[in-house]
């Protein structure tokens, strides 16, 4: 399957924090490595009965979305966010309502309450935000099967750019990881290791607080740890002082989020591999946010490190990625987890 396919395909799934079955079940049946699924819904591939050294690959199935918190008499529902939602992007597009009670998908548009003039600089609160279906009743509502804590995504189809070079949807954060995830396994699965085991996982309820990752670490205890996330790109005209993460400028290595500093061993090994191996790279520091690698470095304190792929728009209804850079960050894992290999050998004969 090629990679713009899967991210595309993956893009168009409807997952929230606990909710994420579909990108998991997406993901094990097309990785082809054994996997397992624990109570958590983190999906695992790989054999984690090994004997061999360890090199986990995470990233998180979950999207940024709501629920439905209210419904009112007429009609209208209210929502809570799960996750980081910035008001402006909200208001006038079209959502997904999946009924839980039958698995139906039904769609809705986000207004407000008309308080005064909203055309300023001020973001409407997202508490003012409703979802009108063009219904009449809190009874026509309940007909369809919609119920308070039914899973609430952007109304949206993923595709690729009119040049061929990006994709431009939805929940890029983290499909982009599961994509990248997806490939590294396929990629060892057609040239399997003699002294390593890749083990990818894919985690739950990241967007919720890093929750999945507190469970997986444990159970995957990898002497190595790679966190896949994507981070906002600064590239656009006046979205910052100095332009950082350009989409096309290849992979991140992230030194620092506010979760986990990284093992500086190990970027420097990456960085290393990228120069030999002749593949794009950037630096890169997240300040303003946190990833899984909290969770996974604090539980044994093995090497981590997050590689963050650019995107613009994040958490957005149209966020735009670069497929070099996801093939790239495909190829800097699989040339640094091969040289690692190699060394192992050396050692061994």
């Amino acid at each position: 399957m090629k990679l713009e396919e899967r991210l595309v395909q993956l893009s168009n799934l409807d997952g929230i924090a606990g909710r994420e079955e579909a990108i998991g079940n997406y993901l094990a049946d097309t990785i082809s490595q054994e996997h397992f699924c624990d109570d958590f819904k983190n999906y695992y591939f790989g054999n984690l009965s090994t004997y061999k050294k360890r090199v986990a690959i995470y990233a998180h199935l979950d999207e940024v979305g709501f629920f439905i918190r209210e419904i009112d008499p007429e009609g209208f529902i209210y929502f809570q966010p799960i996750g980081g939602w910035w008001g402006h992007v909200i208001l006038g597009q079209s959502v997904r309502i999946t009924a839980r009670k039958n698995g139906q998908v039904y769609r809705g548009i986000v207004g407000t309450l008309p308080e005064g003039s909203v055309m300023d600089n001020n973001v409407v609160p997202i508490q003012k935000m409703y979802i009108d279906m063009g219904v009449g009743s809190q009874e026509e509502i309940a007909a369809f099967g919609i119920q308070i804590g039914d899973m609430i995504t952007p109304d949206t189809q993923a595709r690729v750019s009119e040049n061929g070079q990006y994709i431009i949807g939805k929940a890029l954060d983290n499909r982009v990881g599961c994509s990248v995830v997806a490939e590294i396994m396929d990629h060892f699965h057609k040239q399997p290791l003699s002294h390593l085991e890749v083990i990818g996982v894919a985690t739950a309820q990241e967007e919720a607080g890093t929750r999945g990752s507190k469970v997986a670490a444990p159970r995957v205890n990898g002497d190595i740890n790679i966190i896949i996330d994507v981070a906002n790109g600064k590239d656009t005209p006046k979205a910052a002082a100095r332009k950082t993460r350009i989409l096309g400028n290849g992979p991140g290595i992230c030194l620092y989020d506010k979760t986990a500093l990284a093992d500086m061993t190990l970027a420097d090994a990456l960085q290393e591999t990228a120069e030999q191996s002749q593949i794009p790279w950037q630096f890169d520091q997240l300040t303003g946010g946190g990833t899984d690698a909290g969770s996974i470095q604090l539980y044994a304190g093995k090497p981590t490190i997050v590689i963050s792929v650019p995107v613009r728009y994040c958490h957005s209804w149209h966020s735009m990625v670069s497929l070099a850079d996801c093939r790239n960050t495909v190829k800097l894992i699989c040339r640094y987890i091969e040289r690692l290999e190699k060394e192992m050998e050396e050692v061994h004969d």
